[in-house]
């Protein structure tokens, strides 16, 4: 299962949405009961009201009493504004007068209290009633007519759903605007984790400088500080290593000089043949030594770190291409490889240090002459690659198959089959090289359907 990725912006919206949805479902609840009690204090004012209208409108003629009730009283009271009214009015003895006479009973209560309310079932629908107590006539010992007027409550619940929804609607939109800000807000505030963001995703490998602070917001400048501490270390720690490595090659040239002139003047001196073969042997071993010394400090010095002292300046690939490659003649001649230059433009500028570019490209020339047989074929090319300026170094060696192109760039990786005297630092100083001008290194076969080709691009110099 794929892990679920933690956002510092998602951890913050979480922890301030689900506070305010909290409090945005309590003040809905609030609500709720706010409108409810006001919409059911409104119809209940309008019942009492309406019951107080019917009660001054009580006659009594003949001993008989009635409502006085205009006809478009009536009509308003059976489809009114508010919807259906129900009422009935009740004579001192219980004796029906008008109205509608299945409206339900008030409770015994409203017989000694003047106005009671209650609810009720009504032709299957819930209603809410008010019961009022009427003297007939006021000081005559006559009773009171009991007025009951009712409504749906269908009616209040619909009232107060329509009020709770205009209520709680801002609210809601309030919640999304406040997410939103956060959102944003936070996103606004992480700009200054971006900017070493960039900072960091910019520079090479090589570059350990410290990031810029400045602009950081405080609460992660402590990271920054920390981060810069760690690459303050990680660099003293690659620069002992490399002087570890130069200081120890340095030391070991003396005496590996030493080995191989005392076993060159011992090979001359001596005549019996084991003797010479075992001098021979060690001669060939002190020449091996002193190349591996010479590539750790060449490697020492390409490393990451050590190219910022030395300056960049304009280099013209091919007049440095045709002067190294002059150097490695006497060598190819003596293997018996016909070691060839080729320029196809005149102008191949780039930005560099022209000492670690020929070190470069020595090493591709010494492995291709390593591992080419003799009679072979070497080629040494300077030439534009979609406007960049490259060096190329073919041979029609035994090649380099594709599972291995990435791997032979490793240090002291040695391809299994190779019969060459290397030790698996040559390629790996070009890419550090390379690396350290911005170049791309890349293996291709070569194009006679033989042996390999190695490409360094560089970038245009101005």
């Amino acid at each position: 299962m794929k892990e679920r990725i933690r956002t510092l912006r998602n951890q913050l919206l979480l922890w301030v949405s689900a506070p305010l949805l909290a409090l945005w479902v309590i003040s809905t609840i609030i609500d709720h009961d706010v409108a409810t009690a006001f919409v059911n204090l409104n119809y209940d004012r309008a019942l009492l009201d309406t019951a107080i209208d019917l009660g001054r409108s009580v006659r009594a003629v003949d001993d008989r009493l009635y409502l006085d009730l205009p006809q478009p009283v009536i009509e308003m009271l059976i489809s009114g504004e508010r919807g259906r009214y129900y009422y009935r009015a009740n004579g001192p003895s219980g004796e029906y007068i008008t109205g509608d006479p299945d409206l339900p009973d008030p409770p015994e209560s409203a017989q000694s209290d003047r106005v009671t309310y209650y609810d009720e079932v009504y032709r299957n629908e819930k209603i809410r009633a008010v019961a009022l107590r009427v003297p007939v006539r006021p000081g005559s010992g006559q009773g009171a007519i009991m007025i009951q007027v009712a409504d749906k409550s269908r009616l209040r619940d619909d009232f107060a759903r329509q009020i709770l929804l205009k209520m709680i609607a801002p609210q809601a939109i309030l919640v999304l605007l406040a997410a939103l800000t956060v959102w944003f807000g936070v996103g606004i505030g992480l700009r200054g984790l971006s900017s070493i963001r960039g900072q960091i995703e910019s520079r090479s490998d090589l570059d350990l400088s410290p990031l810029d602070a400045g602009g950081v917001p405080a609460e992660v400048r402590p990271l920054v500080l920390a981060m810069n501490d760690l690459l303050v270390r990680l660099t003293a720690t690659l620069a002992g290593q490399r002087r570890f490595i130069a200081d120890a090659a340095h030391q070991l040239r003396t005496p590996i000089a030493a080995i191989k002139a005392q076993s060159e003047i011992a090979l001359r001196q001596v005549r019996d043949e084991p003797a010479r073969a075992t001098l021979q042997q060690l001669c060939t071993a002190a020449d091996h030594a002193g190349h591996l010394v010479s590539q750790l400090l060449t490697l020492a010095r390409a490393e990451p770190g050590a190219q910022k002292a030395l300056e960049r300046q304009p280099v013209d690939l091919a007049t440095l291409a045709r002067e190294t490659t002059m150097e490695w003649v006497p060598r190819a001649l003596a293997r018996g490889i016909d070691l060839g230059f080729d320029s196809t433009t005149p102008e191949t500028r780039t930005e560099g240090d022209a000492f670690l570019i020929r070190e470069l490209l020595n090493n591709l020339i010494d492995n291709a002459i390593r591992y080419t047989p003799q009679d072979g074929k070497v080629t040494v090319r300077v030439l534009m690659v979609e406007q960049s300026p490259a060096l190329e170094v073919e041979d029609n060696g035994p090649g380099i198959a594709k599972h291995e192109r990435e791997r032979v760039f490793e240090r002291f990786y040695r391809i299994p089959e190779s019969s060459g005297e290397g030790c698996g630092l040559g390629l790996a100083i070009v890419r550090e090289i390379a690396e350290g001008h911005g170049a791309t290194v890349e293996v291709l076969p070569g194009s006679e359907g033989t042996g390999s080709l190695i490409r360094v691009c560089f970038r245009p110099g101005r």
